[in-house]
């Protein structure tokens, strides 16, 4: 491309033109001319053009060089600007010129899709279809199916790779392609017939035919690379001009077991043409049901973490609180608002599983689960019918008391306050009481209500450990929070216990 002007100082060596352009070109040597010739045109190469590069412009005042008869023992001139003749083809236009610029090769792969962002997971792919505007090559096999889907799965970590066409977006009854670094045959189909290991089989020789295989591990790096016909029997078609929802997985190792992170993408394909192909933008990704297990996990972080240490710290420290009976305000209301949490948390993930198929109580966490569940409802039951201690003294002794006896004791309790005012204590006075024998039934529901109470607390704490496990699992969040939840619960709880030793030696 350029815009003819006069070269003004051209010496004439060449021919003696006063009109012409200088430009930067492409294009194939046809011929390397005729070194016995004396005409300086039929000496010199000729090239046919295939695009003008955007560094031409139009012919500038500039020297015409010399050029000498070429031998055969030498080798082919660079490129050089050549003076052309009327006989001449005329320079590509502008509009030719973009066209050319715009062939793209359909062999490669064209879009990229960034399924997670920590660790990093990226799909590259292109969508090739027959007898359209491409330069692909085709197969026999890749013609019969209407087309062919190449595609290049990163992980940036080691470990198994996977994705799977479903029509839903759900694990259950989608079709993957499994590329396992340790198996015999790493990259093959695999169908998945729920949300279990055990359910993940490959299937028959006969419908294992995906193309060009391969999959690398390097720098601590996965990359599996496959070819995909896009209509086979009795397997989901992938939909070369339309949107198509795959769900993709990581593992932490090489062999077949519970995702590190997961989720589901619905990506719009266009088949490849030489004019390329449009920016592919994600319609939808992130893990089904994610939002519930968010606010599942605040819910039970907050009950188990928070409210039910709150509770048990409450009843141990009683002295500590200041007012009458405020502990066991306190401690009623912390196990109440646990109990609250907690129902609405095991009702969230009851929800998130049958939204999603997945088959509920499957594993230790949601066995676990169910149980506090379950126990939780019958602590708060337990306390609800707690039987009274029974009265210290009855209405007759009581109006059997003289004035002198009540001065006393208010004389007994003034000292004791006075005393715990001056010698500063981590320990309220005990309340004076009359010793009184507790009831059967009233020894029997401390008993229960201590040990369901300490298990609840335990089994919570473990379940609040293997949910933050989990929820990073289904996110590919790099970060658990394990340690944070072992801190807060561990100082709140190692207080407690200290001060109970410290309350125990006190009072001997």
């Amino acid at each position: 491309r350029g815009r003819s002007s006069s070269c003004n100082d051209c010496t004439g060596e060449l021919g003696d033109f006063t009109r012409g352009f200088r430009a930067a070109v492409i294009g194939v040597v046809e011929d390397v001319g005729n070194p016995n010739s004396s005409d300086p045109l039929d000496r010199a190469p000729s090239i046919k053009v295939t695009s003008v590069m955007e560094t031409s412009d139009g012919c500038a005042s500039f020297t015409c060089p010399s050029v000498p008869a070429p031998t055969l023992a030498a080798p082919a001139p660079p490129p050089s600007p050549v003076p052309t003749t009327s006989t001449e083809e005329p320079a590509p236009s502008p509009a030719s010129t973009s066209q050319a610029k715009k062939v793209v090769n359909c062999n490669e792969l064209q879009s990229v899709v960034t399924l997670n962002e920590s660790p990093l997971v990226t799909l590259e792919f292109v969508v090739n279809v027959p007898d359209t505007n491409s330069n692909y090559e085709f197969t026999d096999e890749e013609v019969a199916a209407g087309g062919v889907m190449s595609a290049l799965l990163s992980y940036d970590g080691e470990g198994y790779v996977a994705l799977a066409s479903s029509t839903d977006g759900f694990m259950p009854n989608a079709e993957a392609i499994l590329c396992l670094p340790d198996e015999d045959i790493p990259v093959s189909k695999y169908f998945l017939g729920e949300r279990s290991q055990t359910a993940v089989v490959p299937v028959d020789d006969s419908a294992q035919t995906l193309l060009n295989t391969e999959i690398i591990q390097t720098d601590g790096k996965t990359k599996c690379l496959f070819r995909k016909l896009l209509n086979e029997d009795g397997e989901i078609p992938i939909n070369p001009n339309g949107s198509n929802t795959f769900i993709w997985a990581i593992g932490g190792s090489n062999s077949l077991s519970y995702h590190r992170a997961r989720g589901s993408v619905s990506i719009p394909f266009e088949q490849c043409t030489l004019q390329g192909v449009s920016e592919v933008v994600a319609l939808s990704q992130g893990g089904a049901y994610d939002q519930y297990w968010k606010a599942h996990g605040i819910l039970m972080a907050l009950a188990w973490g928070f409210f039910a240490p709150v509770a048990i710290v409450s009843a141990i420290c009683r002295r500590l609180i200041p007012g009458e009976g405020v502990w066991f305000q306190i401690h009623r209301a912390a196990n109440t608002l646990c109990c609250i949490l907690t129902i609405a948390g095991f009702g969230l993930a009851v929800a998130a599983y049958n939204g999603a198929g997945i088959p509920h109580f499957s594993g230790t966490h949601q066995r676990i689960g169910v149980s506090i569940f379950i126990l939780v409802l019958l602590q708060v039951l337990n306390g609800m019918l707690r039987p009274h201690i029974p009265a210290p003294t009855s209405d007759v002794e009581k109006s059997s008391k003289t004035d002198s006896d009540e001065e006393q004791e208010l004389s007994n309790e003034k000292k004791s306050i006075t005393a715990s005012v001056v010698n500063f204590s981590l320990r309220r006075p005990r309340a004076h009481a009359p010793k009184t024998e507790k009831t059967v039934s009233r020894f029997a529901w401390e008993i229960f209500h201590r040990s369901n109470g300490l298990a609840l607390l335990g089994m919570g704490l473990y379940n609040g450990y293997t949910g933050l496990l989990l929820y990073a699992m289904r996110t590919g969040n790099a970060s658990d929070y394990t340690n944070v939840w072992w801190g807060w619960t561990g100082a709140i709880l190692g207080f407690a216990l200290l001060y109970s030793i410290y309350d125990r030696c006190a009072a001997k």
